[in-house]
């Protein structure tokens, strides 16, 4: 049985210009900060349903390892549409749920570790008699949530437990704070102490003779197999599909090997997906950059974060 964080990160800000689960406060972005929060509460699993900004969100956490789900329509829905978007991917031995927004910079560890001893249905992190996020939910609940036809979403599909949830007291009150407007974000602005040491940074470039395999054409291998379609893979990365093209040959040229394979149009409609040699060379590269980002870290705290 595992446990996933489910972080909603697919709506289209209404009260301010920035994305907010990229804002950054000391130096990090508020996603960043939910992901670490999980991380150190024990939480490998994390799922992120995004939608407005859903491409760039992704290259921002490349490094990170974490999945995906889109929400299509984050547009014209709510929160509750993402969290089912979210619910529908867990795979099928997921026994518990922390679902949280991405707009929530303080999620605290022990406080998600307190949520997890639960033997309720729901549990909620409460401060003062105020509940806060995450909210802890497990699978006996999932049919009832997705079935939810309500609009006054994630709170009210969650009602139907009232009389069995947990609220769990906590004495710090982060998990209450959001970032909805410009006015939170320039609270936390001054709240916050800005890192006195650099922060080191590399992008992951593979030398083959003439070609730099980097970031854009992993993105574009990922994004084919994800559509099973150059054309519509391109658009997800965000290429014209010329480009894409000759980006796909000078891989295939320089690795000497054929990376996608096409088939043509027919009863199936035909479509494009990545050989064994296109997946080996995607994890390959997503391996190296992993590894490539622990090192910097551990040079980082060497250099600039010494006792």
């Amino acid at each position: 049985m595992t446990i996933t964080a489910l972080i909603l990160a697919a709506g289209e800000p209404r009260q301010m210009s920035h994305f907010q689960p990229m804002l950054k406060l000391s130096g990090k972005s508020v996603i960043r900060r939910q992901i670490e929060a999980f991380h150190a509460a024990g939480v490998s699993d994390i799922l992120i349903v995004t939608g407005y900004h859903a491409g760039m969100l992704e290259r921002h956490l490349s490094g990170e390892s974490v999945r995906f789900v889109r929400n299509e329509n984050y547009a014209t829905t709510d929160m509750m549409e993402s969290a089912k978007c979210g619910l529908r991917a867990l795979d099928s031995d997921c026994e518990r749920v922390l679902i949280t927004p991405g707009d929530v910079p303080y999620l605290h560890a022990e406080t998600i570790q307190k949520l997890l001893r639960s033997q309720k249905p729901v549990a909620i992190p409460s401060y003062q008699r105020s509940a806060g996020h995450p909210a802890m939910v497990r699978k006996s609940c999932f049919s009832s949530m997705l079935a939810y036809t309500g609009e006054r979403g994630l709170r009210d599909a969650l009602s139907k437990w009232k009389n069995d949830t947990e609220f769990v007291a906590t004495d710090e009150n982060g998990m209450l704070i959001d970032i909805n407007t410009e006015t939170d974000y320039q609270r936390e602005q001054r709240e916050q102490t800005p890192p006195r040491h650099p922060e080191l940074t590399a992008a992951l470039t593979i030398r083959i003779g003439d070609l730099c395999l980097e970031e854009r054409y992993i993105r574009l291998l990922e994004a084919i197999e994800l559509e099973r379609s150059l054309q519509k893979g391109a658009v997800r990365a965000e290429l014209a599909y010329s480009n894409a093209w000759q980006m796909l040959n000078r891989m295939e040229e320089a690795l000497g090997s054929r990376l996608v394979e096409r088939t043509l149009g027919g009863a199936s409609g035909g479509g494009s997906c990545l050989t064994e040699a296109g997946r080996e060379w995607v994890d390959r590269f997503r391996r190296l950059e992993r590894q490539l980002n622990r090192e910097l870290l551990q040079i980082q705290i060497g250099e600039f974060e010494k006792a």
